[in-house]
C-alpha cells in the first residue's frame, strides 16, 4: 500500500450531508470503519474535513493504517484531539489501529488503556480494544467507551463457523470484564462487530441482548430496518447489512435519544465513496446531556 506522503487538500464535499446537528444539550458518539484510511490520497482531505466540520463529540474509529494522517484533522480543526492506540495485533490485518477523535472542548481524557491481558486473548480479539475514559464539561459526567473491531468471516462455511464462534467468546469476555471492572459506571462499547445482531436469536452478541435489564444495542431499531439506507456495510447483497454497533449500559438508558446510519455515500457525488473513502458508513447515537 502506498500512502501519501504530504497533507492532502481539504474536501468537505460530504460535510453537507450531516444532516444531524450537533447540540452542547446532547452528546454525540459515533463509530466508523475507514477502511484502510487513507486509502486513497484524497481519503484524509474528505475524512478529516467530515469529522472536524461535524462538531459531534466523539468518533470511534478503526482501520487506521496512517496514523500521522488521522492526526492532521486537529489542524483542520483544533476543537479536536486524536487518541490513536499504541498496539497493533502482529501478523493480523496488516497494520489496523482503533482510535478516538474528540471535541476537546466538551470532552477532557482522564484515562487509556489497550485491553490486552487475561481474557482479552488475540485469538479472540484479533484487534485488542481501545478503552479510554472521558469527562463530559457540560453536565460533569465521566464515561468509558470500549473500541472493538471484531474478527471478519472468511469464505469457507467452516471458517465462517469458526469465526462466529470467537466473536461469541469475544462477546461473553467482553461482559465479563465490563461487569467485573465498570459496573455501575456510563460504558460505551462501539465499532466493527463484523456481524448482525438481529435476528436476535442467531447473533453471537445474545448474550448482551438477553442481558436486556444492564444492556441494550441503541442501534437496534437499524438492524431491525428493512430500510437500505439504514445499513452500516451498504455492500451486502441484496440490501446491505448493519455490522457496525453502539452498545449501552443501563446508566445510558433514560439519556437515550435516536440513533442514526449516516449514508454519506448518497451524497451529491456519493460513486467516489467507496473507492476514496471506505465500505462502511458512520453509525451515530445521540444522548441527552
Amino acid at each position: 500500500m502506498s500512502l501519501p506522503t504530504t497533507p492532502i487538500e481539504y474536501d468537505d464535499t460530504l460535510v453537507k450531508c450531516l444532516n444531524v446537528a450537533a447540540s452542547n444539550e446532547t452528546l454525540e458518539v459515533l463509530t466508523w470503519n475507514i477502511e484502510h484510511f487513507p486509502k486513497h490520497e484524497e481519503t484524509t482531505g474528505i475524512v478529516n474535513a467530515t469529522i472536524a466540520e461535524s462538531d459531534y463529540d466523539l468518533w470511534g474509529v478503526q482501520e487506521i493504517e496512517g496514523v500521522s494522517f488521522l492526526k492532521q484533522v486537529k489542524q483542520v480543526n483544533p476543537k479536536y484531539s486524536v487518541l490513536v492506540d499504541t498496539d497493533i495485533a502482529k501478523g493480523v490485518n496488516n497494520d489496523y489501529h482503533l482510535a478516538y477523535v474528540y471535541q476537546n472542548e466538551r470532552l477532557e481524557l482522564l484515562d487509556q488503556q489497550v485491553l490486552a491481558s487475561g481474557d482479552f486473548d488475540g485469538y479472540y480479539f484479533p484487534r485488542r480494544p481501545l478503552l479510554a475514559k472521558f469527562l463530559n464539561k457540560v453536565n460533569n459526567q465521566t464515561f468509558y467507551v470500549i473500541n472493538l473491531h471484531l474478527k471478519c468471516c472468511n469464505r469457507e462455511y467452516d471458517d465462517r463457523e469458526s469465526d462466529k464462534q470467537r466473536r461469541t467468546e469475544a462477546s461473553k469476555r467482553l461482559q465479563k470484564y465490563i461487569d467485573e471492572n465498570l459496573d455501575n459506571e456510563y460504558v460505551i462499547v462501539l465499532g466493527d462487530f463484523n456481524e448482525e445482531i438481529y435476528p436476535t436469536s442467531t447473533s453471537s452478541f445474545k448474550n448482551f441482548i438477553d442481558d436486556s435489564g444492564n444492556y441494550a444495542f441503541s442501534t437496534m431499531d437499524q438492524a431491525k430496518s428493512d430500510n437500505s439506507l439504514d445499513k452500516s456495510y451498504p455492500n451486502w447483497w441484496p440490501n446491505g447489512s448493519h455490522i457496525d454497533h453502539i452498545l449501552i449500559t443501563n446508566e445510558w438508558f433514560n439519556k437515550y435519544q435516536k440513533s442514526y446510519t449516516l449514508s454519506l455515500d448518497q451524497c451529491s457525488e456519493y460513486e467516489y465513496f467507496e473507492p476514496k473513502v471506505s465500505d462502511h458508513r458512520p453509525v451515530m447515537t445521540v444522548f441527552r446531556n
